[in-house]
């Protein structure tokens, strides 16, 4: 039994390469902080409202804080910001579908069909209190994709109006 320990333990320790695992850690928090810049510019040059713009911008300004607080002495920091990668890419699926949604919005008019226009603001709202409250992780993304169908129903809505 310990024969089994002693060879996986020292199995582990030929694998670990301390300046390898540095080097990962870094690249993926500077990977992290140009996301956060990309979704930043992202954000300031999309056309959605200005009260949903300024929450989009907090919120990637919260990630940049969790991403520089991350320090490579942390057990598993690479494991962290690779999560909080993920979660900045479910942020960068929330502007994509806020911004798509907000153009419906407007092709559809004040003229246009009532219930698409109530459907899509409902679930536009719905993924900006996932931002507001930082569920950017399984209620955002499952937000997000509800966001995606009401977009994808409320555009032929909006063909049809124009």
């Amino acid at each position: 039994m310990s024969n089994t320990t002693t060879s996986r333990t020292s199995r582990i320790e030929a694998k670990y390469k301390g300046n390898r695992s540095e080097d990962r850690f870094f690249a993926a928090r500077n990977n992290a902080k140009q996301a956060c810049e990309n979704l930043r510019t992202a954000i300031r040059k999309s056309q959605i409202h200005t009260v949903m713009r300024d929450e989009l911008l907090q919120a990637v300004d919260r990630a940049e804080e969790l991403v520089k607080g991350v320090e490579p002495t942390q057990v598993h920091p690479g494991a962290e910001i690779r999560q909080l990668a993920k979660e900045i890419e479910h942020l960068q699926l929330a502007e994509l579908w806020v911004a798509a949604a907000d153009r419906v919005l407007s092709r559809l008019g004040d003229s246009g069909p009532t219930q698409p226009r109530k459907e899509l603001e409902e679930a536009q709202e719905a993924v900006m209190w996932c931002v507001r409250a930082n569920e950017w992780n399984g209620k955002l993304t499952a937000a997000g994709t509800q966001l995606q169908k009401v977009v994808a129903e409320a555009e032929i809505h909006a063909a049809r109006v124009n």
